[in-house]
């Protein structure tokens, strides 16, 4: 438990996870101080770095990016200069969503986003090819069941 918030900051948190754009005004009503208070707390969470931001949850199928997949990828040798170089390039790649380095076979496990399935194989292509040279396993996703994204619930069965 994170002793730098309290039970008024988790409040406060869990509005704005549900909701990024709801004023402080509004949050002020829910959590019973003011709007004043509220925003002295919203201003010493975002300068602890507790609050890291707010953000649009926006529908992939919209912007064409129907294709879900994750990547478990194995490094042969550790990464080079080069081959650093390349992965912190990796990350600011539109279609990686996430890269956590994981315990087990892989070193890494990616959540990507991408429109088609012969995008999916150019960005797998990529990922073999020196200087990563990354050997990788691909799951792709068939159906969500559930996805949480700030606060906001997609794909529940039956919706």
């Amino acid at each position: 438990m994170n002793e730098r918030i309290d039970d008024i900051d988790r409040k406060i948190l869990a509005i704005l996870a549900t909701d990024g754009r709801t004023p402080a005004a509004q949050i002020a009503e829910q959590v019973g101080l003011s709007r004043p208070a509220v925003a002295l707390r919203l201003e010493r969470l975002e300068r602890d770095k507790i609050l890291l931001g707010t953000a649009a949850v926006v529908d992939p199928e919209a912007l064409g990016l129907g294709i879900t997949a994750f990547i478990a990828a194995q490094l042969p040798t550790p990464l080079d200069t080069k081959g650093r170089r390349a992965f912190d390039e990796l990350m600011d790649r539109s279609e990686i969503l996430e890269i956590h380095t994981v315990a087990g076979n892989d070193c890494y496990l990616m959540k990507v986003r991408t429109g088609t399935i012969a995008s999916l194989n150019e960005l797998v292509s990529s990922l073999a090819k020196p200087p990563l040279s990354l050997s990788t396993r691909t799951t792709i996703v068939m159906q969500t069941h559930c996805e949480k994204s700030g606060g906001i619930v997609r794909g529940r069965s039956g919706e």
